[in-house]
């Protein structure tokens, strides 16, 4: 009989090390094998698209073969990159098409449509190299969110955007909305960084190293709360504030600790929104006869624009016949346009979609392209929800920062895409915002691609780009 060598401390540590890596090796996601297909799907969109612009669209046909290049370029180096650095490349597969298809629509719309402004492919280009430079920085930039200081600097930014639309801003649709600031030629959609601001706030408050209590917690993440509501009212834009509540809300009942406290809180919030929602209603009643008499005071004259828009995105919902050539002519052309969309399109009534170049950018999607196509873009967004999502879960185990800034770039991407195609098939009240690849805005476009990015960049490796010592979450305290 062999006796069996009793292994050192050292030889036994070695050896633990070699099957926790075998371990890992074996649960590596598998995209070296298959990933590589997920690029071929957007470049083959991207020619199947340049016929269709052809033959819809011919004189907008050059300016989709300038486009043509540097998306194949764009689509094959950072598809290529996402895969050899083992990202998801569903996600990427996803975001890729969007923004093929964006482009292709805007150019049709172009073509039979008088519009605002006119599709600038450099916009794109300039948004796209933004959202590299901001991935180049991101890692540094990251760290601040461990830092108690960010959750006071982020409500200041925010303060500083509403103060600076109320006083600087102006309205270049004529929709009563002040959201918009302009330097020189340079137009910047400003309520764009209250949604930076909001995900560095939640970012911060839920992954910094100063411990806060359940309390504190509601009593900071409520006051950045209605410091947006205030400023969203001052400047009459609702729409962005409904992306605002839904990622608070959303974020609070995710991150915080189960109990009785958030538990109430939630059901309070419900409450107030279902009893404020029903004051608009008493009050359009109340200061219509004022508004019409003209004797609104100081304090009505602020709320009337508000209380007005209210009720009458809900009342055009309800009954989109009850003022078919006012507040419901925009709804209504919609809805005309996608009786005649039928599967591949049919551009009958096409011109006679207001604001087609971004509020309903999806409706004139649905028109030129056709039902099957707007299923595939609803598609896309679901796979940068569900794939966001997972994302965020993955890394919540390594770093609560970038899991909560991750969820919220998902919900800015996802809830905003689905608000604003839900109130142009008027499903629910119209916000009057762009829609995410879809619609034209350079700021917004900008935003978009570094979101796009940040998903992108964080899906690499999964959770072994910590594996290094390079989490920074409480946690590790």
């Amino acid at each position: 009989m062999f006796l069996k060598r009793k292994e050192s401390p050292a030889e036994a540590e070695e050896e633990l090390f070699e099957e926790e890596e075998k371990e890992e090796t074996s649960v590596r996601p598998a995209s070296n094998e298959s990933g590589a297909g997920f690029i071929v799907i957007p470049v083959i969109l991207e020619f199947v698209l340049g016929v269709f612009v052809w033959f819809t669209a011919p004189a907008a046909v050059m300016t989709y073969l300038y486009c043509l290049v540097p998306m194949l370029l764009a689509t094959a180096l950072t598809g290529t990159y996402v895969y050899n650095r083992d990202g998801d490349m569903k996600l990427f597969a996803a975001i890729a098409s969007l923004c093929v298809i964006g482009i292709a629509n805007q150019l049709v719309i172009d073509e039979v449509y008088t519009t605002f402004t006119i599709f600038n492919p450099v916009k794109h280009a300039a948004g796209f190299a933004v959202a590299i430079i901001f991935i180049l920085f991101y890692d540094l930039l990251r760290k601040l969110l461990n830092h108690s200081f960010t959750v006071y600097f982020s409500m200041a930014l925010a303060a500083l955007v509403y103060l600076a639309l109320y006083f600087f801003g102006y309205d270049p649709n004529g929709m009563g909305t002040t959201a918009w600031l302009k330097v020189g030629p340079i137009t910047v959609q400003l309520t764009d960084a209250s949604k930076v601001a909001s995900l560095l706030f939640y970012s911060s408050l839920f992954a910094s190293k100063e411990s806060r209590s359940e309390t504190r917690v509601l009593w900071i993440s409520n006051i950045f709360f209605l410091m947006n509501l205030v400023g969203s009212v001052l400047i009459h834009e609702l729409g962005s504030f409904f992306i605002l509540y839904f990622l608070h809300v959303s974020i609070l009942f995710i991150f915080m600790e189960r109990g009785r406290k958030k538990r109430m809180y939630l059901i309070t919030v419900a409450a107030v929104t279902i009893a404020a929602l029903g004051s608009c209603y008493g009050l359009y009643k109340v200061l219509r006869p004022m508004a019409e008499a003209g004797t609104l005071n100081s304090l009505t004259s602020l709320l009337w624009p508000i209380v007005r828009k209210v009720y009458l995105r809900f009342s055009v919902t309800a009954n989109i016949y009850s003022d078919p050539y006012g507040a419901g002519y925009q709804l209504l052309q919609g809805k005309k346009a996608l009786w005649v969309a039928g599967l591949f399109g049919n551009r009958i009534n096409f011109n006679a979609i207001p604001v087609v170049e971004s509020d309903m950018a999806f409706i004139a999607l649905i028109n030129s392209m056709g039902m099957l196509m707007g299923f595939a873009v609803i598609l896309f967004f679901v796979i940068i929800m569900i794939s966001g999502s997972e994302l965020s879960i993955k890394l919540l185990k390594h770093s609560r920062a970038d899991a909560v800034v991750i969820y919220g770039v998902t919900v800015l991407l996802f809830g905003q895409a689905m608000l604003v195609i839900l109130g142009s098939c008027n499903i629910i009240p119209l916000a009057g915002l762009p829609i995410p690849f879809l619609s034209r805005g350079g700021t917004y476009q900008a935003i978009v691609f570094c979101f796009c990015g940040l998903l992108l960049h964080m899906s690499e490796y999964g959770g072994r780009r910590y594996e290094g010592g390079d989490s920074f979450d409480i946690d590790e305290e």
